[in-house]
């Protein structure tokens, strides 16, 4: 048995997903370019400025293939978002073969604790984007739906995914304003689940052949970190980035104003300093966060 881990990286560590749109967009489309290639996903963890992908039985050639189809079509319409040009990702990518069993599930275990060993949350099924707590709940961060209980315009949300997902298409950012235009908290809470369990990618049933079954594989997960010797990683605490987003949130930073990338120096020395004053955030985090060279 083989597998491939990808690694994909914000250039220059830059972070990417500022937004929960950001995610959104990325997740749908990685889903719909999965469906489209036939391939069989592992393993998938988002993180701030990286993603990380573990593949079965997938060519280099196929697999560059689907990173350079995912990032260019990502960084068009994140670009177009954001009213930025250039590169998004760092090139090149990188990439390990996998072989034989043992090895393939440290694998495993190593992208989906990516959020664990950030300090981002306490267990792998805790965290929303690596897809795991959507196994067989469609609802794991939300209060459970009841479509005939919906209002209309959640209702009408929710068609609206199934036709784009039926149709083979992502959600785009101006589908996505659409879609949560007029919603309360906790119904765009649901409607977020009730996308991803839709578009969810992961091979759950391969996942359950590796390790006979699926509680046996949270089991493992979570009692072993995993295990990655080929690929430089960015492992290490990202709780801070979430710090640095609630604060500069909190300053009115929001839509496209979070391309820092537009700031003036003097407006990014500003917030460095009053990031680095309110956070436990490394200087080289906040330049991270700050799209600063």
């Amino acid at each position: 048995m083989e597998a491939r881990h990808a690694f994909i990286k914000g250039i220059n560590g830059f972070g990417i997903f500022y937004r929960l749109e950001d995610l959104l967009v990325f997740f749908t489309l990685v889903s719909v370019i999965v469906r489209r290639m036939e391939l069989t996903v592992l393993a998938f963890c988002p993180m701030f400025n990286h993603i990380h992908f573990l593949f079965k039985e997938i060519s280099l050639s196929e697999l560059r293939s689907f990173i350079h189809r995912i990032t260019t079509a990502f960084v068009r319409e994140y670009n177009t978002r954001y009213e930025r040009k250039g590169s998004l990702f760092q090139s090149p990518f990188g990439y390990s073969l996998k072989k034989g069993v043992k090895i393939i599930m440290g694998c495993v275990a190593y992208v989906f604790n990516n959020a664990v060993a950030g300090k981002m949350v306490r267990t792998a099924m805790e965290y929303r984007w690596n897809l795991l707590a959507y196994h067989d709940n469609p609802h794991p961060f939300s209060k459970k739906l009841r479509k005939e209980h919906c209002r209309n315009v959640m209702r009408v949300a929710l068609r609206k995914v199934d036709y784009f997902y039926n149709e083979g298409k992502h959600l785009s950012y101006n589908v996505l304003k659409n879609l949560f235009n007029g919603l309360d908290k906790d119904e765009s809470n649901q409607l977020i689940d009730y996308i991803i369990f839709k578009y969810n990618f992961l091979a759950f049933k391969d996942l359950e052949e590796l390790y006979d079954g699926f509680g046996k594989m949270i089991t493992a997960v979570e009692s072993n970190a995993g295990s990655e010797f080929d690929l430089e990683d960015e492992y290490g605490d990202h709780s801070c980035y979430l710090e640095m987003l609630s604060i500069v949130k909190s300053f009115g930073y929001k839509g496209s104003s979070l391309n820092f990338e537009k700031l003036s120096e003097e407006s990014k020395d500003r917030l460095f300093w009053t990031l680095k004053n309110q956070t436990h955030a490394k200087s080289s985090c906040i330049n991270k966060f700050l799209h600063r060279g």
